[in-house]
């Protein structure tokens, strides 16, 4: 008697199920590296920042720490220093000082890129407007993410926790950065390492179209 593919599919379906139920869960060890102890993985393209004893990490103007629930969005910490500025910075002059401001953080130039500092006490222009990108409230399922810069957030108690970006996920608008791609006619849009396919409803989040 031939059994079915279907049939087949089944068995092996309830096997993996089985086997991730049995699987230990991760956590994170205070006293190994956090990029590699941590049941998610950062943000793509993050740096690494050090303030004093303190260990941060920097991505597109969103700084993050070690959390009780995994990496928590954080405000940025003064003397922070990183090599690049965040999308839709300001410069702003104070007399003859030159700042960046990022939504109400500031950034002064530094040998070693740009520094996180106060904000200065006497400003001669109006301030800007907030950056022009704000959270989108994406829900796949009964779940909801926030979604920001190519890079998607779920709320709990102690703030912003990065998530993967979650297949299916349906968004309004693309990353400002986000690149064409094309494979087998069909175009797609990636943006660090998550691809995007157009819908009628939006942008969907779509695993990666070539083969590995």
């Amino acid at each position: 008697m031939k059994t079915s593919p279907a049939y087949i599919r089944i068995i092996l379906l309830a096997v993996a199920g089985a086997a991730a139920l049995a699987a230990p869960v991760l956590r994170a060890d205070p006293h190994v590296d956090i990029g590699v102890a941590l049941g998610i993985p950062l943000p793509h393209g993050y740096l690494d920042v050090v303030v004093g004893n303190d260990h941060y990490y920097s991505h597109r103007g969103i700084f993050y720490h070690r959390g009780p629930h995994g990496l928590m969005v954080v405000r940025a910490p003064r003397g922070a220093i990183v090599r690049e500025l965040p999308p839709h910075c300001a410069r702003i002059y104070v007399g003859d000082v030159i700042y960046y401001r990022y939504g109400d953080v500031y950034y002064r130039t530094v040998p070693q890129g740009y520094e996180v500092v106060d904000a200065p006490t006497v400003i001669n222009v109006p301030p800007p407007p907030p950056p022009a990108v704000e959270y989108q409230s994406v829900w796949v399922g009964p779940t909801e993410y926030l979604f920001k810069d190519g890079q998607f957030f779920q709320k709990t108690p102690e703030g912003l926790v990065w998530m993967e970006a979650p297949h299916g996920a349906i968004t309004k608008t693309l990353p400002s950065d986000a690149t064409s791609v094309w494979y087998q006619d069909n175009e797609y849009f990636e943006c660090d390492n998550v691809y995007f396919h157009k819908t009628p409803e939006g942008y969907k989040v779509v695993p990666a179209p070539f083969p590995k």
